[in-house]
């Protein structure tokens, strides 16, 4: 059965090439949603979502501290930051990198601070300008194309020694884009995820789940490097 699962995921990937292009053409694809998006609901299911249940996890698991540096990837229109402020989590400093213009512009007005940096960039290719001890992504890591394991190789770069991995996928197994053309959404196996970390340096410490909201729980991952 895993190997026809398997046969038939990659028939799906090749009928979707066949329909989009080449894989370098499904990656820009992909990414076209992203770039041009604006910090509004439509981001999240139409409707505002509270960070906080991510957060909390993080903190459960170590994340915060007053000496620590946080990095979030895909941070939209600042519900994780948000709620870091709300809740009162410590960190010494907060950087987030989004991959549109827009969202990176609107994070800096509203919540500027000297110790909050918001950097317009791909997580797959752009360098950070410091090291990090947690690094969060919340609803993201889901639309990386063909998968989030190039970004994990980008940043772990830059991960400080005892540094602390949190994102959440939704679990399964498939891949695809929705009819929009534009949207790709994969799932992960736990196995999958296990792999992926290993191939990136980086070990699991969990698997948990988070409730964004009654309809939309996620499995979240927490890793951290390989010793």
């Amino acid at each position: 059965m895993p190997m026809l699962k398997n046969l038939m995921l990659s028939g799906v990937y090749r009928l979707q090439q066949l329909a989009f292009g080449s894989r370098a053409a499904l990656s820009q694809r992909s990414r076209t949603r992203w770039r041009s998006a604006i910090p509004t609901s439509d981001l999240t299911w139409g409707r505002r979502v509270s960070g906080d249940a991510f957060i909390r996890k993080v903190e459960f698991y170590g994340g915060f501290g007053s000496a620590k540096s946080i990095l979030e990837i895909g941070p939209g229109y600042g519900r994780l930051l948000q709620s870091c402020l709300d809740l009162k989590v410590p960190f010494k400093d907060y950087y987030a990198l989004d991959i549109s213009a827009a969202n990176v512009d609107w994070l800096r007005e509203k919540f500027g601070a000297p110790n909050r940096m918001f950097i317009q960039g791909d997580a797959e290719t752009t360098p950070l300008p410091a090291g990090f001890d947690s690094m969060m992504s919340s609803l993201t890591f889901k639309h990386l194309y063909p998968s989030f394991e190039p970004a994990l190789n980008n940043l772990v770069r830059f991960a400080r020694p005892n540094a602390r991995f949190f994102f959440d996928l939704l679990e399964g197994q498939s891949q695809f884009f929705e009819r929009d053309r534009i949207t790709y959404i994969r799932r992960y196996s736990r196995k999958q995820v296990i792999d992926m970390l290993a191939r990136s340096r980086l070990e699991l410490v969990a698997f948990d789940t988070v409730e964004h909201d009654p309809e939309h729980r996620r499995l979240l991952v927490v890793a951290g490097l390989t010793r």
